[in-house]
């Protein structure tokens, strides 16, 4: 078995390293503009809770880092079953290509009024809008000035795209017999499409455009044209995730500490849910979602995005130099380094103005970090896996999960861990005893250096054994072993071999609460009575991969 497991993690490593040995060769574009969505809810008649949910679509925040296209009705009403399923995407294709939203969303870019006028009002705003420091000032050197940014938002138009949300299963915690919890959750498959817009439709749109001096006949004519015209959209890609809006009970111990939501206000929460995840995954893989900037300032990092851009803390974005390569006669991208967002981001959502403040960073991963690296957004699942020993009392087999919580509570390097550990082990008293622990508890990262993390933590958990000699024990009366609850307090240090692959080790140090129970009775018994000397510190060693 060890020989097994151990081929396992060798060969989860090199998958790992592999995957991870590509970021220098990849092709990444240096500049970014924003994106815009229109967002649909897809309803299913039928569905359980569907009228509960989609009265709360309205009420979804959308994220500032994409213009809203939004229409006023939110909620798509889904024709038949084949708008859910593996017909999906295409059904909702041809609806939406039927429909002909891809004009109606080019109609709203231009303003386009029912006597047929247009105006380039809200395109130059947005233009505008898009503008960094950088293009900013380079804009004020030209005799155009202002007006140049304007036209940039000629190019925003082609990256219009629309979302398209379905809620599946949709179940309370009670209905999903999940005891002293309240709230919902939910499977949320997203579908994205983009409109298909390039010169060619941009000319034949022109060809449409209504002047004052136009005769009515020729008004006449460009409106026909332009009911003749066909946007198409096409499909991108599509994501699954599974959201929870969930809080202990009014009758649960944990829920006393907590303030209660009703289960309308936890339903809101997963509405909103649905979509931020739905977006952070279309965003680990899809290239025009992914901001790029350049670092602006170094000791502390520094650069020029925060709300704007959608920036949350503990976002990760990778460093990469520009290297000249004589084979190629050209400059290309070097992965240098990961650096993730503080608590610190700046509201800048306004027009650049060449004086923008900056949102800091720290860096977790790679080499000295200059100014003027390219930075690169790369969502990741925020999950640790740590598999290794543990020396001690207690000891054996060890392995944790770590989950990075800070884009949802705001505070870096903060961590909700589970663990588990198993190890056989002889007493005086008895022998060839099977324990297995399992526990969680919260954790708080601090980087040391660019490469080293040292992680403190705290956690309750419960260790369990068994095995003949328990069994045969006057103390015990069933032959469902023992158990024990136990405090663990420690910290564990990491050394980077990579941005996603660490080398551990830690001290922790387990202390057991109360007596051994045997099922529902308790033996009266401390643990260390049963198996002494089974409490302290315990050494630990491994591997830990981060995704």
């Amino acid at each position: 078995m060890k020989a097994k497991y151990l081929l396992t993690l060798v060969a989860t490593f090199f998958v790992v390293y592999s995957t991870s040995a590509q970021e220098g060769m990849t092709k990444i574009p240096s500049t970014y503009d924003r994106s815009s969505i229109t967002f649909y809810f897809m309803k299913f008649a039928g569905d359980k809770h569907v009228d509960d949910l989609s009265g709360k679509i309205g009420g979804i925040q959308f994220t500032d880092k994409y213009n809203n296209n939004n229409f006023d009705e939110l909620v798509l009403n889904a024709p038949s079953a084949d708008f859910r399923g593996v017909k999906a995407s295409n059904a909702i294709l041809n609806y939406l290509n039927d429909k002909g939203v891809g004009k109606q969303i080019i109609s709203r870019w231009y303003q386009r009024a029912d006597d047929g006028t247009m105006s380039m009002d809200l395109i130059f705003d947005r233009g505008m809008f898009n503008a960094t420091d950088a293009t900013y000032i380079k804009a004020q050197a030209t005799k155009r000035g202002n007006s140049l940014l304007q036209d940039y938002g000629n190019r925003l138009i082609e990256k219009s795209y629309i979302l398209i949300l379905d809620y599946k299963n949709v179940q309370t915690m009670k209905e999903a017999k999940i005891e002293k919890m309240k709230g919902w959750k939910a499977t949320v498959i997203a579908y994205l499409y983009k409109i298909q817009y390039d010169t060619e439709i941009q000319n034949a749109l022109y060809d449409c455009w209504i002047y004052p001096e136009d005769t009515p006949e020729v008004k006449a004519e460009k409106i026909k044209k332009f009911n003749d015209l066909k946007i198409p959209v096409a499909f991108v890609t599509q994501t699954s995730v599974n959201v929870t809006a969930s809080q202990p009970s009014e009758d649960s111990q944990l829920g006393k500490f907590v303030k209660q939501k009703s289960e309308d206000q936890l339903l809101m929460d997963l509405a909103q849910k649905g979509y931020d995840e739905s977006l952070y995954y279309l965003e680990k893989n899809y290239e025009d979602f992914m901001v790029k900037t350049t670092i602006y300032q170094t000791k502390p990092i520094r650069a020029k995005i925060g709300k704007k851009e959608g920036l949350k803390c503990d976002n990760r974005y990778f460093a990469y130099e520009y290297v000249y390569d004589e084979k190629t006669n050209s400059a290309k991208p070097k992965f240098r380094g990961v650096i993730r967002a503080t608590s610190s981001i700046v509201d800048n959502r306004q027009v650049a103005t060449g004086q923008t403040p900056t949102s800091k960073f720290y860096q977790t991963a790679g080499r000295k970090l200059s100014e003027g690296y390219l930075l690169r957004q790369q969502n990741d699942f925020g999950i640790e896996f740590l598999v290794g020993f543990e020396s001690g009392e207690v000891g054996g087999f060890y392995a944790r999960a770590d989950l990075r919580t800070g884009r949802f509570i705001g505070i870096r390097e903060f961590f909700i861990y589970g663990e588990f550990g198993a190890q056989t082990a002889d007493y005086p008293s008895f022998k060839d005893i099977s324990f297995m622990h399992y526990g969680a508890g919260l954790a708080k990262g601090f980087m040391l250096t660019r490469n080293i993390e040292l992680r403190p933590y705290v956690g309750l958990g419960e260790e369990k054994a068994s095995g003949d000699d328990i069994d045969s024990d006057p103390r015990v009366s069933s032959d469902e072993g023992l158990s024990v609850l136990y405090l663990k307090v420690g910290a564990n240090l990491a050394l980077n071999l990579r941005h996603n692959i660490q080398l551990m080790g830690g001290i922790g140090s387990y202390s057991f609460i109360g007596n051994a129970q045997n099922g529902d009775t308790d033996t009266e018994t401390s643990w260390t009575d049963f198996f002494d000397g089974r409490e302290g510190a315990s050494a630990m060693f491994g591997l830990k991969i981060m995704f």
